[in-house]
């Protein structure tokens, strides 16, 4: 589970700027905590904001960082990541620090990133208990020409000393020393336990942005028990859905339909290629949720479809209101939240009704009691500001500031009654983080405005 998440200089965030998922000593909605070895620590968190305020940053920022982690440096982008409104920006660093909790154990794993030559230019993760220990530590020397790694743990043989010497040389701060270490080391060796615990952690961090889809649903299907609970949720979430199910699509023609041919052929032959036998990839084409395996050297399809009451007549994707396909890839959040971790979503609210999404929330609640799983999402919805709802410490407000800069920072500040109507004080102003509309004036103009329509 997450307990901190600190970032400075990216986009928005200037300075250094703090997330906190602590419990405070609140005792109501005791299902929105879990307690792990002594703390107590928040399953929700919802980060409120006015447009434009930098709520999308935060989510973009843990995103960033988790990639690296996971898929190395090569997998991101370092063009204009950093504070762009300070001249000196891009010469800073990034930084992004964990702090989380692994496996019982309290760690906390962060690195600086350079953005004009992205490298990582120091990386440290520390085992937090009876004392702080520092697993290792990893900077440049003073002159700069080259990294070294430290250590508080005592390691048997010489195998952490080649580790530490494999990164020496700077050509190595495009690698992750924990990532690299993590998979490397042997499992029976209980000192690289830290590595595999913070490496596993972020194998269960999940990210849904507005433009998501869900490519597990697809095989998601193939299980009966999964496919009846997600046909059961759709209909719980009245979207007129009786049952969802895959059905057999001519590929060929499906890609025709959709694409220039040259396109088509392209992607066909890119797919042929690529895909091994045995081998299934999703592809997003404007019909719907579309998956292509490869089997006896052949590209087969499969489309996902649901029955609104006539299975003569299915539904493709496309065919759903936008309400409706958001709920196909928030739903599956579900599945992973009872196999623990972290789940992150910007603009959970995004075309649903106001009480699909308390609901929502609601039923995350529920199915996850017992489970260590959290939930962090940006929202517009005000309406879920309530404290008979959400507790104090689960509402958190991003605003912009004079100098184009983002805050952060909790309701639980303000140190508000129980009884208080969150919702209205927040309407009002009295948190900050609403829009602030300034004097305009519109200029006559004789001339028709014109607006083009799209397809």
């Amino acid at each position: 589970m997450l307990l901190r998440f600190a970032v400075e200089n990216f986009k928005s965030f200037r300075d250094s700027t703090q997330f906190s998922m602590a419990a405070g000593k609140i005792t109501r909605h005791g299902d929105h905590i879990a307690e792990i070895c002594g703390k107590r620590i928040l399953k929700g968190g919802f980060l409120f904001g006015a447009n434009a305020s930098g709520k999308s940053n935060l989510i973009q920022a843990l995103e960033f960082a988790c990639r690296i982690v996971k898929n190395g440096m090569k997998s991101v982008s370092f063009d204009k990541k950093y504070f762009r409104i300070d001249d000196e920006g891009k010469a800073r660093p990034g930084v992004f620090q964990f702090d989380l909790v692994s496996n019982g154990h309290f760690y906390s794993y962060g690195f600086a990133v350079s953005y004009t030559e992205a490298t990582i230019e120091e990386e440290w993760l520390y085992e937090i208990g009876n004392r702080e220990k520092c697993v290792f530590l990893r900077q440049k020397d003073e002159d700069g020409t080259s990294f070294r790694v430290t250590t508080d743990i005592k390691f048997d043989g010489e195998r952490f000393r080649v580790y530490a010497e494999d990164f020496h040389n700077l050509s190595m701060g495009r690698t992750v020393f924990l990532s690299d270490v993590a998979q490397r080391s042997p499992e029976d060796e209980e000192n690289y336990q830290a590595f595999r615990d913070v490496w596993e952690w972020f194998q269960r961090v999940r990210f849904i942005f507005p433009s998501s889809q869900c490519i597990a649903i697809p095989k998601l299907l193939e299980d009966d028990d999964r496919r009846t609970k997600f046909s059961d949720l759709l209909r719980y979430f009245d979207t007129g859905i009786e049952s969802v199910s895959k059905k057999d699509v001519d590929f060929d023609k499906l890609l025709h339909s959709s694409l220039t041919d040259q396109d088509a052929v392209a992607l066909k032959q890119d797919m042929e290629r690529t895909l091994e036998d045995g081998h299934w990839a999703f592809t997003n084409l404007p019909q719907g949720l579309i998956e292509v395996c490869k089997k006896d050297g052949a590209l087969r399809a499969s489309e996902v479809v649901a029955s609104h009451g006539n299975n003569l007549d299915l539904f493709e994707n496309a065919d759903e209101s936008d309400g409706t396909r958001r709920l196909f890839d928030l739903i599956p959040i579900y599945q992973a939240a009872l196999e623990g971790g972290i789940i992150f979503v910007d603009e959970i609210d995004r075309s649903l009704h106001t009480q699909a999404t308390q609901e929502f929330i609601r039923l995350f609640y529920q199915q996850t009691q017992g489970v260590g799983t959290q939930l962090i999402a940006t929202t517009q919805e005000s309406n879920i500001m309530d404290l008979d709802f959400l507790r104090q410490d689960e509402i958190w407000f991003v605003e912009r500031q004079k100098d184009h800069s983002s805050r952060i920072y909790s309701l639980n500040q303000f140190k508000e009654r129980y009884d208080k109507d969150i919702e209205k004080s927040y309407q009002l102003g009295r948190y900050g983080a609403v829009p602030v509309f300034r004097q305009f004036s519109m200029m006559e103009n004789n001339e028709e405005e014109g607006y083009a329509e799209s397809d």
